[in-house]
């Protein structure tokens, strides 16, 4: 269907070429003769007859023009067309003189207009009509026919080889102009073709690109944006319009080092991670590679990009470093630890008996108390030390999170690291319930609110808030819980130590606190998030899975 409307289009542009084509004819050779004949009588004819043939050219033209808008059936259309301009042809080399007329040049205009709207079929049937009507018209007029006048200048021969030599060319003129129609033809529908597969090529491509999950970046060498792909638009928040102005400051100049450089990247593409600030202000650890953009002759015309957020990777592998450094460590000094904790304990319990025995007093009592004291802090970081390399076995309890926590929340009140000042305000879903170990998962609550205390030394707010997701049939469903404080917040450059054992920002810590928290949350299959901006506040968002949905059940019922 579409393409005979393509074809209907095109009969329709060429007809209406032929009308005009035929309107400047008629103006410019019409014309002149006119012009000629009314100056100089070069024929015998009166030159009004002349002007009233171009006036009946003329409303030809226009009820053509006319007709065209409303026939249906173009092709047929031209085939008249062509043939009626045959017969005016004719009729104009009659009152020129016939065989004496130098108007027949006409016919091969009508010949050449039909090769072009009807190709080689419209050529040969209007050289076909030309010849007749030429021919019978040169005969007609040497044996005086109808009244026709015999020309006075050619022998019976003369008329033969006239006819002959003059339909010989009409042929030709037709076979020529249809051979050039015909390949025009040829070439035009191979132009449709390949036009046709270009755009379903690029449909294609588009889909890919579309589909992609990385994000496709081409820039031309001079740092303008051509392409930005919807996964682009994703990973960075920043539509196609947005980045073309900005993209220097969201990748932070990680790609601007590549332009200059491009020989580098002929022997192959080129990986690296970079860094992109998203819309939304946060940063995403990108992993990048970059090839060169060339055209079919090989000439380098710019940058592709191909990039993924792997910031989560990039978590997910420093958490398996660490994981490895701690067992690694680990496994040896629990073993020294170990050691160290029986002679520690005699030493303790042989210190104390001699307080008690010696009557010690002023510095020398003080020394001692001193000794007692640090040995006994000793004791207690190579406890806490064993509890997070040898953690206890996993005593799985299903317990009402809201329970949990508030039974927590009131030790917590009732001890010496809470200060008047604190407030703690917690929104606690009651209907929440794990299954947990509830000494292991008290102390991660325990230890978290201790620091949050010891963040906040001239009083402020606590904060405890949960959630839960139901997630998808089958998958894992997951409860939040959300602490928070307003106090001074934890050093950028911190943040990625404090689940490190051993490491502490205060005098008197020993640094295991955290480190077992993470401990017993990775124990419990779940995760656990700092977010902390310094000077105004820390955030530890906890993941947990529910209990079994079953189990809940059959607990409470």
């Amino acid at each position: 269907m579409l393409q005979e409307y393509t074809k209907q289009e095109e009969y329709y542009a060429r007809i209406k070429w032929l009308i005009l084509s035929r309107a400047a004819i008629v103006t410019f050779l019409l014309g002149s003769l006119t012009f000629f004949q009314y100056r100089y009588n070069i024929y015998s004819f009166r030159a009004s007859s002349l002007f009233y043939f171009i006036i009946f050219l003329y409303l030809l033209s226009g009820v053509y023009w006319y007709l065209l808008r409303i026939i249906h059936n173009l092709s047929l259309f031209a085939y008249l067309q062509i043939a009626g301009d045959i017969v005016l042809v004719t009729v104009l080399v009659l009152i020129t003189g016939g065989i004496d007329s130098g108007l027949s040049l006409l016919y091969h205009f009508v010949i050449i207009s039909g090769s072009i709207i009807l190709y080689r079929k419209g050529g040969y049937l209007s050289a076909s009509l030309s010849s007749i009507l030429y021919g019978g018209l040169l005969d007609m007029q040497y044996y005086n026919v109808l009244g026709l006048v015999q020309s006075q200048s050619f022998t019976a021969m003369q008329v033969l080889y006239q006819v002959f030599t003059t339909i010989l060319s009409f042929y030709a003129i037709a076979f020529l102009s249809g051979h050039l129609s015909e390949r025009l033809r040829r070439t035009r529908q191979e132009l449709q073709e390949k036009s046709s597969d270009f755009e379903d090529l690029r449909v294609f491509q588009d889909h890919i690109l579309r589909s992609v999950g990385s994000g496709i970046l081409t820039m031309d060498l001079a740092g303008a944006i051509i392409s930005w792909n919807p996964a682009a638009e994703h990973i960075s928040g920043y539509s196609h319009a947005e980045i073309r102005e900005r993209w220097r400051s969201v990748f932070s100049n990680s790609i601007e080092r590549l332009f200059g450089h491009t020989d580098d990247l002929k022997a192959a593409p080129f990986h690296f991670d970079g860094e992109l600030i998203k819309k939304d202000g946060t940063k995403a650890i990108i992993g990048v590679t970059a090839s060169l953009l060339k055209d079919e002759r090989e000439a380098i015309r710019g940058i592709i990009l191909i990039f993924q957020d792997i910031t989560k990777l990039v978590e997910m592998e420093e958490q398996v470093r660490r994981q490895e450094r701690l067992v690694t460590v680990g496994s040896l000094a629990a073993g020294i630890a170990h050691e160290i904790r029986n002679p520690l304990a005699s030493l303790s319990g042989s210190v104390q008996v001699l307080r008690n025995e010696l009557n010690l007093k002023g510095d020398n009592r003080h020394l001692m108390d001193i000794v007692i004291r640090e040995t006994d802090r000793l004791n207690t970081i190579i406890t806490e030390f064993l509890d997070y390399a040898r953690p206890k076995p996993f005593m799985g309890e299903t317990i009402p999170l809201a329970s949990l926590l508030q039974e927590t929340i009131t030790l917590f009140r009732n001890s010496k690291d809470f200060r008047l000042g604190i407030s703690i305000d917690s929104e606690v879903n009651d209907d929440l319930c794990m299954q947990v170990d509830p000494q292991r998962m008290r102390q991660v609550f325990w230890n978290l609110l201790i620091n949050a205390s010891q963040a906040i030394p001239e009083g402020g707010r606590i904060a405890i808030t949960t959630s839960s997701d139901n997630g998808l049939e089958g998958e894992t469903r997951w409860s939040e819980v959300v602490l928070s404080d307003t106090g001074q917040g934890i050093a950028p450059e911190h943040v990625s130590k404090i689940f490190d054992p051993f490491f502490t920002t205060k005098a008197e810590g020993t640094g295991m606190g955290l480190a077992i928290v993470h401990r017993i949350i990775e124990d419990h299959g779940g995760s656990i998030t700092v977010e902390s901006e310094y000077g105004r506040g820390t955030k530890f968002r906890i993941r947990l899975p529910l209990a079994e949905a079953e189990v809940v059940t059959g607990r409470n019922g």
